[in-house]
């Protein structure tokens, strides 16, 4: 890692906020979205946090994301919803998503919400946690990527999908569950990274565009380069599948669709977990569970085997503690933006 700069969670989310009011957000926008970026980094999901602002800010300007959208409900049938984003921010949309499915799976033992013509959402996992901390399962699905998607299929050379990501979560009686990945080799928002300080990646992440594996992330951001989805055909299998479940269920049409809606489409899903057995009962088995596979002895090379989602809190304990190092080169970009707009720090 680079030099960074510390900057405390409540101090980085203020400033956040400050910056998203001058660009027209609403205060109701702009604290979710702060919060939703800053939660990012407190995990450690740095790819997913406050280096997003500055490109926040100019797909507002260019009209990309809309301010105060007007996110609709267009189909309500069952335990099912469809939801128009109206283009606004992608967290915004998801958070009144998320509320909606809890409600179908409240009343009906389960419910799903489609979400059409949304921006970035940023971590599925936010959305999959706040159903588990509800006492229910949640499965989130996202065909996100631009019109012609960012990844290769397994054995091709252009691109074809999005970074399709995942995202499961349930409860216990310590902390949820949780599952949260892309089904391309890496997320975009890493990759980003990476090109942004100017690192070289690891083979195996893209390919340019003739195909070949590269390890300079300007031949997949300035030369029509391509992500490699992860386990080569499993990782592909996958997003196809989540294409279908978040693109071509709701209508937004899959990633290389010519009339492909963009931004970030999705499925979310909330299982009622007393529906089926009480709640306690399950709580107490996912915590037996924790421990039978945190105590399985460690292989070579490794310390301990730790359960999805337990490294990301434990950075969150130690980042509300001491602070969020935030890359250096990430802060001039935020310092420009907030310059620009009048913003003082």
């Amino acid at each position: 890692m680079g030099l960074t700069k510390i900057v405390l969670a409540d101090e980085l989310k203020n400033i956040c906020e400050k910056i998203f009011l001058a660009v027209g957000a609403s205060l109701e926008e702009a604290k979710i979205v702060s919060d939703s970026l800053v939660e990012s980094n407190l995990l450690g999901v740095d790819s997913h946090g406050v280096m997003r602002v500055p490109d926040y800010v100019r797909m507002v300007k260019e009209g990309k994301i809309r301010v105060k959208a007007e996110i609709k409900v267009v189909k309500d049938v069952g335990a099912t919803i469809l939801v128009d984003g109206d283009f606004g921010f992608g967290q915004v949309v998801a958070r009144k998503a998320a509320n909606l499915v809890l409600e179908k799976a409240e009343l009906y033992g389960v419910g799903a919400v489609g979400i059409i013509r949304s921006n970035h959402v940023g971590r599925l996992g936010e959305y999959t946690t706040f159903i588990a901390e509800h006492n229910m399962i949640g499965i989130m699905f996202c065909n996100s990527a631009p019109k012609g998607g960012l990844v290769a299929p397994y054995g091709g050379a252009e691109r074809r999908f999005g970074t399709n990501p995942i995202s499961i979560a349930f409860p216990s009686n310590s902390r949820p569950f949780l599952l949260d990945f892309a089904t391309s080799i890496v997320a975009e928002g890493k990759l980003r990274r990476k090109y942004m300080l100017k690192e070289r990646i690891p083979e195996g992440w893209i390919i340019d565009r003739e195909g070949n594996i590269s390890t300079d992330p300007a031949d997949f951001y300035e030369r029509n380069g391509a992500l490699l989805p992860f386990g080569e055909h499993k990782g592909y299998a996958l997003s196809m599948a989540v294409d279908a479940l978040s693109g071509i269920l709701t209508g937004a049409h899959f990633v290389s669709h010519p009339e492909f809606l963009g931004g970030n489409n999705a499925l979310l899903i909330a299982l009622k977990i007393s529906n089926f057995r009480s709640i306690e009962e399950f709580k107490s088995e996912v915590d037996e569970y924790f421990k039978v596979i945190g105590n399985t002895p460690p292989a070579k090379g490794f310390s301990k085997v730790v359960v999805p989602g337990e490294i990301e809190y434990n950075t969150k304990e130690q980042r509300l503690k001491n602070g969020i190092p935030v890359d250096i080169e990430i802060w001039k970009r935020i310092e420009n933006v907030a310059k620009e707009l009048d913003v003082i720090l």
